[in-house]
């Protein structure tokens, strides 16, 4: 087990992850993870997002997280 310190960048906080780690799931810098909350046990679960041709393109992919990244104080707002 690795711990790593969560530190704040821009309006976010974030996991610096090791490179070797990246590299042997197959992620690097620009890929997209999907993120999975299992409260009962305190848990963050990142899983890499694998787009297949006939999905959606990953365009529209990035588009959605800039959307999500852009809107997420009125979406929060939304779910008060």
């Amino acid at each position: 087990m690795e711990v790593r310190k969560i530190f704040k960048a821009g309006n976010s906080c974030v996991v610096s992850l090791p490179a070797n780690l990246l590299k042997s799931l197959g992620i690097r810098e620009g890929s997209h993870v999907s993120i999975e909350v299992n409260r009962e046990n305190r848990e963050l679960i990142l899983k890499p997002v694998v787009v297949k041709k006939n999905d959606m393109s990953m365009e529209f992919v990035r588009l959605i997280d800039k959307l999500l990244v852009d809107y997420d104080y009125t979406i929060r707002r939304l779910t008060e």
